[in-house]
């Protein structure tokens, strides 16, 4: 933004205000929330998460009605020579079946079931951690707006003021008309800048409250402002920790055990099950010279599946792969989280510095280049251009410090996404079971 007003017509309460940057009112009426509660109410109340959470539930319930034998069968039979000899010969039978398991197949099962109820926590844990991101990330964007915005609203009230008063000099004949123009440009060109603003605030805005479950209308505001730590932040970062709280990390060990659960189920289901089957039968029969007698006979049978030709050799050979690739894939997380953490942490350490450098010596010097010229001007020894263009010189060193401040949130906010800060953060799933396994 080129913009070609003369501080030498502010009052110091002005400059000050222009330097600094005017903070946004917030309605009465509106929720107000820090970066952490508003983490917090996504993590509760996003629609989404509590549809996640219900894949918890769904595992829980596999867990709790497997490793159960396979219903009876009840057998019902009757015989008769009717179409034959006809001599009332009959046989009436009732027999009652049962399969079991030779193996330790119900065992297995239920041991699948139970690491997959680990695995719906950890994915659900894995949402909410980039739920969280999403907000922070969200929230900083918003704030970076709404201040830009605010400094825009208060260099287009300091410009009318300077129309004003260039208006009435130029009226006494002690000022050019040409300055009125470039000053109502200016204002022009703050309009725009004003409008576009207030858009994508309006856009962070409603993108928030769908990440936090409110509707569109709710009112919410962003408590505090962006502002630079007094010390540099953390260099290093034990990985250790790190792994124990990356949802990610601890899904792909979960992973691990379900592959080797899964292969310990197929191995058992080389043998299928042997049916024992009771038996009770009655029967009417000619038996010469006696005539037509009747008889009833009891019985047990086993019948036992030979595995002459299927032993389940693809599905073990498949989870002997699947194991493999699991536990390749925990060296290949662990190693993809080391990389991201090394990188965020030098990024976030980068943008400090340079941040900090931004908003000190920078800014003083350019606050005094501005000061300088300005006595000069009064003292005709420089011309208003000139101050113009110290003037700029500050601004752009402002809208530049501004920048590289909310660079640094945006990397500390992506060393606690990688660091698994954000997992640690509670909230209203953990009654049900939904926190990440450890």
């Amino acid at each position: 933004m080129n913009l070609r007003i003369s501080m030498f017509f502010l009052p110091k309460r002005l400059l000050l205000l222009l330097l600094v940057g005017a903070v946004s009112t917030v309605a009465a009426q509106a929720e107000s929330l820090t970066v952490r509660e508003a983490i917090q109410t996504a993590l509760e109340q996003n629609p989404e998460m509590k549809i996640a959470a219900l894949e918890i539930d769904r595992a829980k319930a596999r867990l709790r009605w497997s490793g159960r034998l396979e219903n009876p069968e009840l057998e019902v039979s009757a015989s008769t020579d009717a179409i034959g000899l006809d001599e009332n010969e009959a046989a009436y039978e009732v027999a009652f079946a049962q399969s079991f398991p030779l193996t330790s197949r119900l065992r297995d099962e239920r041991e699948l079931r139970r690491v997959q109820v680990l695995l719906a926590e950890v994915e659900l844990a894995e949402k909410r951690r980039e739920l969280a991101y999403a907000v922070a990330v969200n929230v900083n964007d918003l704030l970076t707006t709404r201040r830009k915005l605010a400094l825009e609203e208060e260099l287009r009230s300091i410009s009318d003021e300077i129309e004003n008063f260039l208006t009435e000099r130029v009226k006494l004949g002690e000022a050019s008309a040409l300055d009125v123009t470039q000053v109502r440009l200016t204002g022009i060109s703050l309009d725009r800048e004003i409008r576009a603003l207030k858009a994508e605030a309006g856009r962070l805005s409603l993108r928030l409250k769908k990440q936090l479950g409110f509707s569109p209308g709710h009112q919410v505001e962003i408590a505090g402002e962006l502002k630079l730590p007094d010390t540099a932040p953390e260099e290093m970062v034990p990985l250790e920790g790190v792994l124990e709280k990356r949802p990610d990390y601890l899904k792909a060990l979960v992973t691990a055990d379900e592959s080797r659960a899964e292969l310990a189920l197929a191995e058992a289901r080389r043998w299928e099950d042997v049916s024992v089957r009771v038996f009770l039968e009655r029967e009417h029969s000619v038996d010469e010279p006696a005539g037509l007698e009747r008889n009833t006979f009891a019985g047990l049978g086993v019948s036992l599946p030979l595995p002459f030709w299927n032993r389940n050799e693809q599905e073990r050979e498949e989870a002997r792969i699947n194991t493999e690739a699991a536990a390749r894939t925990v060296e290949a997380v662990k190693f993809a989280i080391h990389s991201e953490l090394e990188t965020a942490l030098q990024a976030r350490q980068a943008a400090y510095v340079s941040a900090a450098e931004a908003s000190g010596e920078v800014l003083d010097l350019a606050e005094k280049n501005l000061a300088d010229f300005r006595t000069a001007y009064e003292n005709g020894q420089a011309s208003l251009l000139q101050v113009q263009r110290a003037q700029e010189q500050l601004l752009e060193l402002q809208t530049a410090a501004f920048d590289l401040l909310r660079d640094y949130h945006l990397s500390d906010a992506e060393v606690k996404h990688v660091s698994g800060y954000y997992s640690d953060l509670p909230s209203g799933n953990e009654g049900r079971g939904a926190s990440p396994a450890k």
